[in-house]
């Protein structure tokens, strides 16, 4: 057993080289030299990638590329958005008393400023040296 691959075509073929490879072939409109042989090492790489790599099956064939770099700051700017939804999200209710001309209780009223104080320092918070962010710490209530 060989195996093989067509150019321009994705996938791997697998002939049998105790068979007559060539009869079958022919049925399908193709010849032996359509395919490129590959060694199990390749093949066996290809189908499982060492830690931190991974496989691709393009028109240049089949590869083993690296894995890119994370990208922190990205990662950071997503972190940053998904914290300030999450305080946006909780001080909804305060906002709505207010907009419609009720009065916020003491607590409430320290609740809504602490929140507002930390969505201040979260769009201050400097993420240029992600992944070590330090983001700020969610009130308590």
């Amino acid at each position: 057993m060989k195996y093989t691959l067509k150019d321009g075509f994705r996938g791997f073929y697998f002939m049998d080289t105790e068979s007559s490879e060539a009869s079958t072939l022919e049925q399908t409109g193709l010849s032996i030299s359509d395919f490129v042989e590959i060694t199990d090492e390749n093949y066996q790489a290809w189908c499982n990638p060492p830690e931190g790599h991974y496989a691709v099956f393009d028109e240049s064939g089949p590869r083993v590329e690296k894995n890119p770099e994370p990208d922190y700051k990205e990662m950071a700017s997503y972190e940053r958005q998904s914290l300030l939804s999450s305080a946006t999200q909780a001080i909804t209710v305060w906002q709505t008393k207010l907009l419609m001309g009720r009065k916020l209780s003491d607590a409430e009223t320290e609740s809504l400023n602490a929140w507002l104080d930390y969505i201040d320092v979260l769009n201050d918070t400097d993420i240029s040296d992600a992944p070590d962010v330090q983001w700020p710490t969610k009130p308590t209530a």
